[in-house]
């Protein structure tokens, strides 16, 4: 039995006013062995700092803060690593009105639905998964949505015949600067967005071939 470790972030806004995000992205990356992962983009972060490259103030690489040569040496250095990359891209045009109204639903639905939907099969396999998501949420919504996350596997598993093994998923939320696989999920994350956003293609060509699952909502 692997233990399969899962990094979910996101780029974008779930807002609905004229300033806001016209699209809402959720990456994750996938990968048995972070450790490789963590130590190349420590010493990426070292070595930006070194050259002057990216602010010595800044103590993570921040996608939306980088200039193109930061944003590609990082997509570079993920591709580099064994892990397999996962995005969901939200039109958020096409979000009907009564999910408009409840974000935490529309939350659920972009990030937990689709994601336990490419992971059945790692799940169904007899692996364990660990899930790591950037710590944005209040203490109480985090046990409210770990609750989702569990319940949600297991209702997918049922549908497909299956039971939810007891303790094969674990949760973690934790602050995107102290977890630079997190930080590797934002920039996946941040790639698409600039796609979809900013019609910038040149980030997503360098990673779009380490893409296992992708998911385009509503088209």
């Amino acid at each position: 039995m692997n233990t399969l470790h899962v990094f979910v972030d996101e780029s974008g806004d779930l807002g609905f006013s004229e300033a806001a995000t016209k699209y809402f992205v959720v990456a994750y990356i996938e990968c048995e062995a972070p450790v490789r992962l963590r130590t190349e983009l420590r010493r990426l972060l070292k070595r930006l700092h070194q050259k002057k490259r990216y602010s010595i103030s800044r103590n993570e690489l921040k996608f939306s803060r980088m200039d193109d040569y930061c944003r590609k040496s990082v997509l570079a250095k993920i591709v580099e690593c064994n892990a397999s990359l996962g995005a969901v891209v939200l039109e958020k045009a096409r979000v009907k009105a009564k999910l408009r109204k409840d974000p935490s639903v529309l939350y659920n639905w972009c990030v937990v639905h689709n994601i336990m939907l490419s992971l059945l099969p790692q799940i169904a396999a007899g692996n364990k998964i660990q899930i790591t998501f950037d710590k944005s949420l209040p203490m109480w919504r985090i046990n409210e949505f770990n609750s989702y996350v569990t319940n949600k596997a297991s209702y997918l598993l049922y549908e497909t015949g299956n039971s939810l093994p007891s303790n094969c998923i674990s949760l973690n939320h934790i602050a995107s600067e102290k977890e630079f696989c997190l930080q590797a999920a934002d920039a996946v994350a941040g790639a698409y967005f600039q796609k979809c956003e900013k019609h910038n293609e040149d980030y997503v060509k360098i990673i779009e071939h380490k893409v296992g699952f992708f998911k385009y909502l509503w088209k």
